[in-house]
């Protein structure tokens, strides 16, 4: 890990020391990392002074500063976004330092996949490992969303993040998306305190803690949730129209079956046959042949009371 950081230390080394402009003797004791007011304001007049002269070294001298301190969590990053908004104004410095933040934890991230193993044989850091792997596993379904909530929070630090999630399972790339959208909202209010440095005489000035603040946050905090929200609706209604479904077709496996099928009967349909006239004994005798020679049909005849049929006269005489 040492070895890491002395040749990390010759590579920006070597970058300023190509990178920088030449400066004037007056300008050299203004070249530092800030790590207080009276530094950053310093530092701010120098690179005003350079920016339009060499704009593009001032850019990677930035750049690679800012990587280094993010590399290996050192102090001195709000300063340098803060920085940023006063020399390129919040609409190019908001982004650049968004990205060199995202960037400069990726490479922490990496640093720590490389000799992170041999640190969790410490049981302090394995406890904090399981402990992390316990929470990130509640919210597998929304580690992006997760991740970027940590980093608007104040605890835990962002390099107890950039150092442990390698070993949890969280990939590169949604780190480096949820560190990005993460500082988004924090980089915002340094990059606007940045634009009136000139006007500024202290620290106070910077009005870190305020209503407008915590709002930006807050919103940033819904925005983020609020995907979070909606995934978990949607989720729900998939259940539930899955269960409905399943519920269906239980019900269709246990209605009525059918076990067995008897053979199909044949339902014969009795022939019409014509009247006969009684007086008629050739059709009467050909009617009772074929009712006779009928073998597959079943005739039922059924006599019903006389009738004794009177003549016109009898009937008179009768009354």
């Amino acid at each position: 890990m040492a070895v890491v950081f002395v040749a990390s230390s010759l590579v920006l080394g070597s970058i300023l020391w190509i990178a920088l402009p030449t400066l004037q003797d007056e300008d050299r004791e203004s070249l530092h990392i800030p790590t207080s007011f009276d530094d950053l304001q310093a530092l701010n007049a120098l690179l005003n002074k350079y920016r339009d002269i060499y704009p593009y070294r001032i850019v990677v001298c930035y750049v690679t500063t800012y990587l280094f301190l993010q590399a290996f969590s050192l102090p001195g990053s709000m300063y340098l976004s803060i920085l940023g908004g006063a020399v390129w104004g919040v609409p190019r410095a908001l982004p650049l330092a968004c990205t060199c933040v995202a960037t400069g934890a990726s490479l922490c991230y990496l640093v720590s996949a490389a000799f992170g193993p041999a640190l969790l044989t410490i049981p302090r850091w394995k406890s904090h490992l399981d402990k992390w792997t316990v929470k990130l596993a509640s919210h597998k379904d929304n580690v992006v969303s997760f991740l970027i909530v940590l980093r608007i929070a104040p605890l835990p630090p962002h390099w107890v993040i950039n150092v442990l999630c390698p070993h949890v399972g969280i990939g590169l790339v949604p780190f480096w998306i949820s560190t990005w959208l993460g500082v988004f909202g924090v980089t915002v209010i340094h990059t606007t305190i940045g634009r009136g440095l000139n006007e500024m005489t202290s620290a106070a000035d910077f009005h870190l803690i305020s209503w407008r603040n915590f709002f930006l946050l807050s919103a940033v905090v819904v925005g983020v949730l609020i995907p979070v929200g909606l995934r978990t609706y949607f989720k729900r209604e998939m259940a539930s129209a899955a269960d409905i479904e399943e519920g269906d077709e239980e019900l269709a496996e246990d209605g009525d079956r059918i076990l067995a099928a008897s053979p199909a009967t044949r339902v014969k349909k009795a022939a019409i046959r014509p009247a006969v006239d009684p007086t008629d004994e050739e059709d009467s005798g050909a009617s009772l042949s074929s009712f006779d020679d009928s073998e597959d049909e079943d005739v039922v005849l059924e006599a019903g009371p006389g009738v004794v049929l009177k003549s016109t006269e009898e009937w008179r005489r009768s009354v």
